[in-house]
């Protein structure tokens, strides 16, 4: 078994699947045919790490930087095989080179002790605080999603839906606004709960909130609301 260069990924040594497959003496597609074919023998998190987006963009820059550009800058998702994961497809091959490649793994490469032998201190501390920063941006991309919008922009959406309304009814003086006022508000409220996938205007998330603002400024109401409207405002 040739040597092997050392990555980690959260703490833990980790293989890609271009060297795995190299080592267990099979091709790449191999390895992710068996995955594929076995998904519910792997648990992500336990087996293997999936990385994709800024997480694997910083992690290539880490591991190229230190090993000569052994992922390609073209790769968009990136599969890192723990020592189960590892062991897993060993199981899956059932070969007497692969059985005796993990062993050998087991042994040397995926050893505690054996964590980064060749990096000096000062580079491991660089690896350690590039993963807390990729942790740190997963942690704000995760509220940055499910955050919703404060008070003012709240304010900002009735506003602009309260607009909307009363220049569809022709203005606040029209028979068609004194009429259908209730109407028309419940109207473009249930539209836009339905397009933006809320229950309340008032949990928009605040990355929706550009979209939720021409969700208002575009609607339109349907048929028979228009036809209403028309009819209300002609008998004038």
């Amino acid at each position: 078994m040739s040597k092997l260069m050392p990555l980690e990924f959260k703490s833990q040594r980790i293989i890609i699947t271009k060297i795995l497959a190299e080592q267990y003496g099979t091709d790449e597609n191999n390895i992710i045919k068996n995955f594929n074919n076995n998904k519910s023998r792997f648990i992500e998190g336990k087996h293997y790490f999936k990385l994709q987006g800024e997480e694997l963009k910083k992690f290539k820059l880490v591991v190229n930087n230190v090993h000569d550009q052994i992922i390609s800058n073209k790769t968009t998702i990136l599969t890192l095989w723990t020592d189960r994961g590892a062991a897993r497809h060993a199981k899956i091959l059932d070969t007497d080179e692969a059985w005796e490649v993990y062993e050998t793994l087991e042994e040397t490469y995926f050893n505690i002790k054996a964590k980064i032998p060749n990096l000096s201190k000062e580079l491991q501390a660089i690896i350690m605080i590039d993963e807390k920063t990729v942790q740190m941006d997963n942690r704000i991309l995760n509220l940055e999603n499910t955050m919703t919008i404060d008070y003012s922009q709240q304010e900002e959406l009735r506003t602009l839906a309260t607009r909307k309304v009363v220049a569809i009814l022709g203005g606040k003086n029209t028979p068609a606004y004194k009429e259908l006022n209730k109407k028309a508000f419940s109207s473009i409220w249930k539209d836009y709960k339905r397009i933006v996938d809320v229950n309340s205007y008032k949990n928009t998330a605040v990355k929706d909130l550009m979209f939720a603002r021409q969700v208002i400024i575009d609607w339109k109401p349907i048929r028979e609301l228009e036809l209403m409207i028309k009819g209300c405002n002609s008998a004038r």
